[in-house]
């Protein structure tokens, strides 16, 4: 097993290309040896191959995952008993993208016996973070995000959830085989079937939302926050306070504007809509963002530093 090597798996659409490429250069600073994994639409395989046509980097059909038509199939087969059947149809491609992340960490580690990191493709890494540990991930989280529905669903999945915890909606997620062998454990009240195991994650994720929430209110799961409590409730150790820059921006920051916002600490930046990266962004609602980000940032941290105590 190579503990130097970065493994780094993104789900994405061919829009995130050019932010896939830029976060490659930056990951290149920092790190000697990456191997970079792209899950992409079917339709999508020849671009990727095209524009990422480099050794360090293997294109995958997200059909050979899971084909969303046969997710979709059994993600309806569960949520047609709720009263919310008719709206999460638009947001069953957001569902779809976990199943993508969560099969693959179980796929690369079975058969690979290595740690892994799953990437969000529009999001650029700024700072050298530490994903590892020795043979265990480094444990993150951010508060910036707090969102219950996604620990209500936690706790139908995991029987528990930490008694004190802060958000692992990170941007990116770190694993080891430590980290699934425990997570897999957990997973007590979902037990495998015969079904292939994208299969079996999906059946999981729409039992547990459609035992957990009566009502709809668009984002009920996230892969993420599944994954930080996992190891949380393993560890027991508080975690490590990461922040990126995502909400609020209208396009691409310059070299200063990134610079000011490195020399604030954070470590990574997001791009969520294609469209940003046709514009500039302004400076003065970025220095407005960065005020109120920044201050919520200080005032949380001190909160997160007494309360895990």
């Amino acid at each position: 097993m190579n503990f130097d090597k970065l493994n780094i798996c993104q789900v994405t659409l061919s829009g995130n290309i050019e932010i896939i490429k830029r976060n490659y250069l930056n990951f290149k600073q920092f790190y000697n040896n990456l191997q970079f994994f792209i899950v992409c639409p079917n339709a999508d395989l020849k671009k990727f191959k095209e524009e990422l046509n480099l050794d360090n980097f293997r294109i995958y059909d997200e059909d050979e995952i899971i084909k969303f038509e046969r997710f979709k199939e059994i993600a309806n087969l569960i949520l047609k008993k709720t009263n919310y059947y008719e709206k999460i149809q638009g947001r069953l491609g957001w569902y779809y993208q976990q199943v993508l992340k969560l099969t693959f960490i179980y796929n690369f580690i079975k058969i690979n016996n290595e740690k892994l990191i799953i990437w969000d493709a529009d999001t650029i890494i700024l700072k050298k973070i530490k994903f590892f540990d020795n043979e265990k991930s480094v444990i993150y989280g951010t508060t910036s995000e707090f969102f219950k529905a996604y620990y209500a669903t936690n706790k139908t999945i995991l029987g528990e959830i930490p008694k004190y915890f802060v958000s692992s909606v990170c941007q990116f997620s770190a694993v080891t085989p430590y980290d699934l062998k425990n997570l897999l454990s957990k997973l007590s009240n979902f037990q495998p079937s015969k079904k292939n195991i994208a299969e079996w994650f999906t059946s999981m994720i729409f039992e547990a939302i459609i035992k957990t929430h009566k009502e709809y209110n668009g984002s009920l799961f996230s892969e993420y926050e599944l994954i930080g409590h996992s190891k949380l409730l393993e560890n027991k150790k508080p975690q490590i306070l990461i922040s990126g820059i995502r909400e609020g921006l209208d396009g691409v920051l310059s070299n200063s504007q990134e610079m000011i916002i490195k020399i604030l600490n954070y470590k990574h930046l997001t791009y969520e809509n294609p469209d940003q990266l046709d514009k500039k962004q302004s400076f003065v609602p970025l220095i407005k963002l960065l005020i109120k980000k920044t201050s919520n940032k200080i005032y949380r941290g001190f909160k997160h530093f007494f309360k895990k105590k």
